[in-house]
């Protein structure tokens, strides 16, 4: 992807956070913001006005570990004494977009600029110095103030290609130290498989998006379907990726002039949309460079009315494998006496994490099928043999050896979902800690 610049520069609701995004949908529409591409950009409040975008991608952060950022004419004030930007009227738009119910990532890498690790070292450091900048860490500078991202995008097109797998890990460890939200990591590799830069992360790190850029290739949308090789990715979300409901983008340029090659006009998108998702159970939806191109054209109205033509959202998907843990439903929920049917959630979820210094941190997330429980609630389970919940939990724990209680908050039993944060401990054998999810009881007392 292009960087621009003026002349003078993934838990969908808990405890009152809510979005109306779904990552497990195949209808939706992610759109990069931020270079002006187009030459006419607009604040990033207008274009979340309307319904057409469900993820903005805010685009660059062309520099790291030493933070370049840069985004055009949307943000050219930097704090003081610093050439940091600072971008107020960026971070009142980000809390505006998420209260329209859209996902607001961070994009780093980009065409051109300074940026890639040395080591995992610096990486997983980098980590914390981006959690703390615009997540829910602390920072004595933070680009868009109190505003907090839903993510991170990487669109690595230059430099090294090592320590991005740490720096998700560690990422990704903050992320499940705060369960009142979901985060998320995209990627967005040349559409040539494997991606040069990309290729190995995207086999040993946890991602929930992937957006191809099937433009500026040979196996662009201009290819199709001759070179087009949507399959490919496909195939590897389902074959090597280690999240097998990771959702796969058509990346598509927004208009004439958004690339050297790959643009096609809505009629023929709509028409190669349509035979993907007939295909291929990974399609995410569709990705355009950029916003102020799409919208130009007239590209972005047309890409919104053919995701709503017959798109489809999904649950989170039970796993046959062991990669990530496994959603307790409604269903098998046992014992489930008659007086208590009334007050099953609609799901319990184990939440995946990563592992972390041979703890995997995790989420139990449960959600009720009424506006509150009319009572107070207890889940026990049972974890794999030699592993523990250790002193960093919190919640309403109880740990009995490898059994697991969880118990509701009699002062907060009016709010419809709850969670409990948690690590276990153990032996893992290179595979995440499974709960025993046969063993889950769920008693509404």
């Amino acid at each position: 992807m292009k960087l621009f610049s003026t002349s003078l520069a993934v838990l969908a609701t808990l405890a009152g956070y809510a979005t109306a995004f779904n990552v497990n949908c195949n209808s939706n529409y992610a759109s990069y913001y931020g270079q002006n591409s187009a030459r006419n950009q607009k604040t990033l409040g207008s274009y979340c006005a309307d319904a057409t975008e469900d993820v903005i991608v805010l685009a660059f952060m062309n520099g790291f570990p030493n933070i370049i950022l840069n985004f055009a004419n949307a943000c050219e004030t930097t704090f003081e004494g610093s050439s940091l930007l600072h971008c107020p009227n960026i971070a009142a738009d980000i809390k505006f977009c998420q209260s329209k119910g859209k996902a607001v990532v961070l994009s780093m890498g980009g065409a051109a600029g300074s940026y890639g690790f040395s080591s995992d070292s610096q990486a997983s450091q980098f980590a914390d110095t981006m959690w703390n900048m615009f997540f829910k860490g602390t920072a004595a500078q933070r680009p868009f103030d109190d505003a907090v991202i839903d993510g991170i995008d990487l669109d690595i097109e230059g430099g090294s290609a090592s320590g991005y797998t740490a720096f998700i890990s560690q990422l990704r460890s903050h992320y499940a130290s705060d369960p009142s939200r979901q985060y998320y990591i995209a990627a967005a590799p040349q559409c040539p498989f494997p991606d040069s830069y990309l290729g190995s992360t995207l086999n040993s790190a946890w991602f929930d998006m992937v957006y191809v850029q099937f433009y500026n290739n040979y196996c662009g949308l201009n290819a199709y379907p001759t070179w087009f090789n949507f399959a490919d990715w496909d195939n590897w979300a389902k074959t090597q990726s280690l999240n097998k409901n990771v959702k796969i983008y058509i990346g598509a340029p927004g208009g004439p002039s958004a690339a050297s090659s790959g643009y096609i006009d809505g009629s023929t998108l709509s028409t190669i949309f349509n035979a993907v998702r007939s295909k291929y159970t990974s399609l995410g939806g569709i990705m355009t460079w950029d916003v102020s191109q799409a919208r130009t054209s007239g590209l972005a109205g047309s890409i919104r009315a053919m995701l709503d033509a017959g798109g489809s959202s999904s649950s989170f998907n039970k796993r046959a494998d062991l990669t990530r843990p496994p959603l307790i439903t409604a269903a098998n929920l046992r014992p489930k006496p008659a007086s208590a049917i009334a007050n099953i959630p609609t799901r319990v979820e184990f939440v995946a994490g990563d592992i972390v210094d041979n703890k995997y941190a995790t989420v139990v997330k449960i959600q009720a099928n009424k506006s509150a429980f009319t009572g107070n609630w207890l889940i026990s389970f049972k974890l794999p043999a030699g592993q523990t919940a250790d002193s960093t939990s919190r919640g309403n724990l109880g740990v009995n050896g490898n059994t697991i209680t969880i118990s509701s908050d009699r002062n907060v039993e009016s709010l419809q979902n709850m969670a409990a944060f948690f690590k276990i401990t153990g032996t893992f054998n290179g595979q995440y800690a499974l709960p025993d999810t046969a063993s889950a009881v769920f008693i509404s007392t």
